[in-house]
């Protein structure tokens, strides 16, 4: 069993109301925020400046998820978080090792 491992515990009502509260502000943090300020800035840009149309509220949550969505397509393979033990790395050297020391025979090989 892994001892690294932590549990938050949530006791009594005071911690349901720090997790709601936390929930709360993550959601208006990464959902409503950004959205207030897509409108607005696409608003006072497109609209005001460029004389073209204004978007409300549901259509700039639709620009927020598209370009959420685009990043995260576009993105995806280029960020890369890896954690990791001490001394996982001298196993999986070991490893690769005995694995590429193996003779490994192909399917094609196998017909025979």
């Amino acid at each position: 069993m892994n001892k690294n491992f932590r549990v938050i515990q949530i006791y009594g009502l005071s911690g349901l109301l720090l997790l709601g509260f936390a929930l709360t502000g993550a959601f208006c943090g990464f959902v409503i925020f950004p959205v207030w300020v897509i409108m607005n800035v696409w608003n006072a840009v497109v609209c005001d400046i460029l004389k073209g149309p204004a978007i409300n509220y549901f259509q700039a949550a639709l620009l927020w998820a598209a370009c959420a969505l685009m990043c995260y397509l576009l993105l995806r393979n280029s960020i890369s978080i890896n954690i990791q033990r001490e001394g996982m790395i001298e196993n999986i050297e070991d490893t690769v090792n005995k694995l590429e020391s193996e003779n490994i025979e192909s399917p094609e090989d196998k017909k025979d």
